[in-house]
């Protein structure tokens, strides 16, 4: 079956977010396996979230009994879709609402910042076009994370999991402040990561479930009013 020229590309584009992503998932894929989730969930667990910052914590939550917690990081995980319809809608014009639909499970930071990139860079205007260059960025990308999350499931029975716990603390922050680099039109994108790599590690020494999900989602509330205003005041 002939591969379409834009799909292509987007495999090609996908190789370093693929890289990334087999290394952080299937640390991810450890700690579903120290916390005593089974196999299953663990793969399903990525194949329906995919978003390994949101993974680790939900492991956390749940494994820990917080289910009050754990419903407040279920509704912020679904809240997700409101921000994958408001770019759908700027892509993907005369595509299928039911792909797109469909598509979105494989949408995370990454996919979307390679996409957003190249879409803004290489100008196709072509809703089509647009959208299978997404399939190539993705799919792969999606695979990938789940095949390496059954994987270092099944390593961790071998590897001792600080081991492989380490490839998710060393490579999540280079691979986004990465995508942030390539991405850095704006310098309200640059400024969000630098706050977010500031802030992680006091989290992490509070302790605080509630701060974990709660505070990012204010702090990213702030910030998106504060670019707004920006914006509104450039045109004006």
């Amino acid at each position: 079956m002939r591969i379409n020229i834009h799909a292509k590309q987007g495999m090609v584009d996908s190789i370093p977010v693929a890289v990334s992503f087999f290394f952080v998932f299937a640390s991810l894929g450890a700690l579903y396996q120290e916390k005593g989730i089974q196999l299953v969930d663990a793969a399903f667990g990525t194949a329906l979230i995919f978003a390994a910052p949101l993974q680790v914590t939900g492991v956390d939550v749940v494994s820990n009994g917080q289910i009050a917690a754990a419903l407040a990081l279920t509704l912020l995980v679904n809240f997700r879709f409101l921000f994958m319809s408001m770019v759908a809608s700027q892509y993907f014009v005369g595509v299928s609402r039911v792909k797109v639909l469909l598509s979105m499970l494989m949408f995370s930071a990454s996919t979307y910042a390679v996409t957003h990139y190249h879409l803004k860079s290489s100008g196709i205007t072509s809703g089509k076009s647009q959208f299978r260059y997404y399939l190539g960025v993705s799919v792969p990308s999606y695979l990938v994370a789940i095949v390496a999350t059954v994987f270092g499931f099944l390593l961790s029975s071998r590897v001792d999991y600080a081991s492989l716990e380490m490839f998710m603390v060393m490579i999540l922050p280079l691979h986004f402040t990465a995508l942030t680099a390539k991405n850095s039109g704006q310098g309200f994108t640059v400024l969000a990561t630098i706050i977010g790599g500031l802030c992680a590690p006091l989290l992490v020494e509070l302790d605080s479930v509630w701060l974990m999900v709660g505070l990012p989602v204010v702090a990213g509330y702030f910030l998106a009013v504060r670019d707004v205003n920006s914006n509104g005041l450039g045109a004006s």
